[in-house]
């Protein structure tokens, strides 16, 4: 192997931090981290004579995890805490204080999937270019958690959200 096909080969290994999550209303610059997709092969054991063997029998795609730091400004945007909040709000849940019967959301699947919007996990080169996409497949948020604050430390607050899908599928893009 010459000197350039391994050059080559160093310059096109994968690195953790070339990416971007695109989801609606949020930012990409503020998400630190993610999760890409994964998912278990369930399978069942069966017993032929004395010898076992294994079936598979399902599969199940695991939750993604992702991390967004809390920025907030009057002037470009509303907080990142406030636009989390707003996804379950604004299509999916009223708050328990709403007394007005005719305008009670329904809590549905299909309100937590339009109230996130697409999401798609997009691997990049070192030119920027995109390489390999992830796409989620009726995503929502099942979980949210807020930093905790401290007067002890300067760090930054953030959040970080557990996205629940159907499946994912993966595009690798040709260069």
């Amino acid at each position: 192997m010459t000197q350039q096909d391994q050059y080559r080969i160093i310059n096109e290994a994968q690195q953790a931090y070339r990416f971007y999550l695109y989801i609606n209303d949020i930012p990409q610059a503020f998400i630190t981290n993610v999760s890409r997709p994964s998912y278990q092969v369930g399978t069942e054991q069966f017993k032929l004579l004395n010898h076992y063997f294994n079936q598979p029998t399902d599969i199940k795609w695991q939750p993604i995890t992702f991390t967004i730091r809390e920025l907030f400004s009057t002037d470009m945007f509303k907080s990142v805490g406030k636009t989390m909040m707003d996804k379950l709000t604004d299509t999916a849940y009223d708050d328990p204080q709403n007394t007005d019967i005719n305008d009670l959301k329904n809590f549905t699947k299909r309100d937590l999937i339009e109230a996130l919007g697409t999401v798609c996990i997009h691997s990049i080169t070192p030119e920027g270019d995109t390489y390999e996409k992830w796409t989620l497949n009726n995503a929502m948020i099942t979980d949210v958690k807020f930093s905790q604050l401290d007067y002890t430390s300067e760090a930054l607050t953030d959040i970080s959200v557990t996205v629940t899908y159907d499946w994912a599928d993966l595009q690798y893009m040709r260069q």
